[in-house]
Formats: C-alpha cells, sequence, structure tokens
C-alpha cells in the first residue's frame, strides 16, 4: 500500500511542476515599447509602437547588428478604450502592455477628457506601470516613432525612451514619469510641464545621408486640468535653475552681448519663499550652485564670473516667468510654493484653481554661485 502511495506521488509531483497552464510562451506576445495619443475631429487615435530585440540580442552576443524594425499600430474611436480595441481588431497576436516604457500625446489631445480616458485604462489594467516616461510632440507620434538612433542603436536608448540619460549629460527640459504626471495633474496649485518632443532633421548625416533625430524642444503647461500653453526651449531657459533634478547644464556668460566664457553648472538648489507684505503678495526665490568654468575667451577674475553667471541666471528665471505669465501659465510653480506653506491663503487667493499672479508679484532673486573647478581656479588666482 505505501509502495503505491509512493508511485503516485513520485508521478502527480513532476505534472504539478510543469503545469503552468495559459502561460504564453515569448514569442506568442506582442510586446508593446510606447503609447502614442492624438485627437483628430472629435476622436480618440491610440497609436503602439513595437521594436524588434535583434539588435540587443546581437549585441549582447557580439553579433553583427541590423537595421532594428519598427511596427506601428493605430486604432481609433470615440473613447480611449474603443480607440484600443479598434486596434486589436488587426493585431495578430496578444498585445503585452507589461514593457510600456514611453506614453506620448499630441498638442491636440491634451484635453481632460482624454487624458482621464488614458489615465482611467491605466489604472484598471494591471499590466502597465506607473514609471513610464510621459511626454507630447507638436508634430505626429508616427514621426516620433519612426525616428531611429544614429548607428544603427536600438530604439530603446533614444530620447523617447530613455530621456535621463542624455538629462544626465545636458539638463534642459527636465524628463516626467507618470506617477509625477499624475500626482501634478490632481494635486491643486501644481503646474504640469510635460517635455516636448520633435524631430530634428538638421543635426546629423549617416553614410552621407540626413539622419533624423529627435530633440527635446521645450515644455506644454498644464494648470487646474487645462492646457496653458506651449513653449520653446529658448523661452523656458529659467526652468532649470527651479530644477531640484538638474544634474548639469551650460551656462553661457557674455559682456556686451560678446561670450567671454562658458560654464557647466551644477549641484542646482533653489527655493521659493512666499511673502505677504501690507496685503501684498511676493514670491523671493534663492538659487545655489556650483560652476566649472570650460571655456573662457579672455582674462577675468573669479568675482566677475560670480557676478556674470549670478546676472545670467536671474535674467533667465525673470524671462521664463514673463513669457508664462502671457499665457496665464505659472512656469516657476510659484503657486504651489504658497499651496505647501499656506494653503489657507492659497485658497482665499485663488480663481477657479489658479492663483492670479501679476509681474511685481516676482520679488527678489537671489543666486549664490561658487566655482568648484581646481584648475580654473588656478588661472583665476593670477588675474585676481
Amino acid at each position: 500500500m505505501r509502495l503505491i502511495q509512493l508511485l503516485l506521488v513520485i508521478g502527480i509531483v513532476p505534472l504539478l511542476l510543469t503545469s503552468c497552464w495559459g502561460v504564453k510562451e515569448i514569442e506568442h506576445l506582442a510586446y508593446v515599447n510606447s503609447i502614442g495619443i492624438d485627437y483628430v475631429k472629435g476622436k480618440v487615435v491610440f497609436y503602439t509602437q513595437m521594436i524588434s530585440f535583434n539588435n540587443i540580442a546581437k549585441k549582447e552576443a557580439g553579433a553583427g547588428m541590423s537595421k532594428e524594425l519598427v511596427s506601428i499600430g493605430k486604432g481609433e474611436g470615440r473613447t480611449v478604450d474603443e480607440a484600443i480595441f479598434d486596434l486589436y481588431k488587426t493585431s495578430q497576436q496578444r498585445l503585452s502592455w507589461s514593457h510600456v516604457k514611453t506614453l506620448a500625446f499630441t498638442e491636440a489631445a491634451l484635453r481632460e477628457d482624454v487624458i482621464h480616458g488614458i489615465l482611467d485604462q491605466m489604472d484598471r489594467y494591471y499590466e502597465f506601470r506607473y514609471t513610464i516616461w510621459t511626454m507630447v510632440t507638436r508634430g505626429s507620434i508616427e514621426n516620433i516613432f519612426n525616428a531611429n538612433p544614429t548607428q544603427n542603436m536600438s530604439t530603446l536608448y533614444s530620447q523617447l525612451n530613455n530621456p535621463r540619460d542624455r538629462y544626465s549629460q545636458s539638463s534642459l527640459v527636465a524628463p516626467l514619469y507618470l506617477y509625477k504626471f499624475i500626482w501634478k495633474w490632481e494635486e491643486n496649485g501644481q503646474i504640469l510641464l510635460l517635455p516636448t518632443l520633435t524631430v530634428n532633421e538638421n543635426n546629423w548625416i549617416e553614410n552621407k545621408k540626413p539622419s533624423p533625430q529627435l530633440q527635446q524642444d521645450g515644455v506644454c503647461a498644464m494648470q487646474s486640468k487645462k492646457l496653458m500653453g506651449c513653449f520653446k526651449i529658448d523661452e523656458i531657459m529659467g526652468l532649470r535653475w527651479m530644477e531640484k533634478e538638474t544634474v548639469r547644464t551650460p551656462l553661457i556668460l557674455q559682456i556686451d552681448q560678446k561670450p567671454i566664457a562658458m560654464m557647466v553648472v551644477q549641484k542646482i538648489k533653489p527655493s521659493i519663499e512666499p511673502k505677504i507684505s501690507n496685503g501684498k503678495l511676493t514670491f523671493h526665490i534663492k538659487v545655489k550652485a556650483q560652476g566649472s568654468v570650460t571655456e573662457q575667451e579672455k582674462p577675468t577674475t573669479e568675482k566677475e564670473l560670480k557676478e556674470l553667471a549670478a546676472k545670467e541666471i536671474r535674467k533667465q528665471i525673470q524671462k521664463t516667468y514673463l513669457i508664462g505669465l502671457k499665457s496665464d501659465a505659472d512656469l516657476l510653480g510659484l503657486s504651489n510654493s504658497l499651496y505647501r506653506s499656506n494653503p489657507k491663503e492659497w485658497h482665499r487667493l485663488e480663481k477657479d484653481g489658479v492663483l492670479p499672479l501679476k509681474p511685481e508679484s516676482l520679488g527678489e532673486i537671489n543666486v549664490d554661485i561658487g566655482i568648484s573647478d581646481v584648475g580654473i581656479a588656478k588661472i583665476l588666482k593670477k588675474n585676481d
């Protein structure tokens, strides 16, 4: 009897260990890499981008690289859900959403109903994650999904799927994760700054032919779930001084509009202090940073370089603030600083979820910048 029981156990256990019923083989799934949302003539247009993993596998194995295959799917509908099911009609395999890395909107899709629809789908479906890069294109979703990196590199390493890598070398517009998007979308007093992505067709040539490459070229600003406007990179250079995540960013120092030095600025620590005096609300900004001089056109003392850097940073912050006001956009996030430090006062002053700001609402801007590069410090001492 015991022998029979033992044989039954030995026979059943292997069956239990290998019975993963319903599990799909990896080659039987279509892995979506990026999602795009457009809004055209009253309909939601839902895009998916899928890429082949051949180049990644060959790179790991040391084999020759082939041109990466990029597949783009499109579905349309009155709602996000309807557009997704329209896409399912032509999908030849089950779509897997567990590896989505990017969510890209067009400017036309930055509507409350469309955004609510896609966030609702992501919240309901367990495969989606909240560490997805979120951005906007002012052009075509198909164009940014079709842009191929140089040297046959995978799209996984492009600014579409990996904006943090380029940002760590030259920080201008901070990348945005989906969880931060949701937080700033839902919370009062917040300004939501979505990085904008475009295709640059001029800067790169490959095999004697133009090689279009992705480029972050500005931000689209949203407040109280409304689009306030989109701004080009040269209009919002002051944002980097208000962003704690800024890693390293270039600063050109000029006298009479002539460059005299180039500085790389790091370790930026901004702060905003709301002050109410005689019923008047103003916001005072402090920026601390460390810079190193990488290029110098003419002999200049350390004191002069610090003064020029502080002056230029103040100028860029003021310009960004005033450009935002033209569209009623609080680009510097002044409203949020009051909401967090004095919510009672914020609720007293706000109108339709937005804090009314004027040019004179921006108070003093104090900039404290040090020069930390030892090599340049030796050169500067000769000029003191």
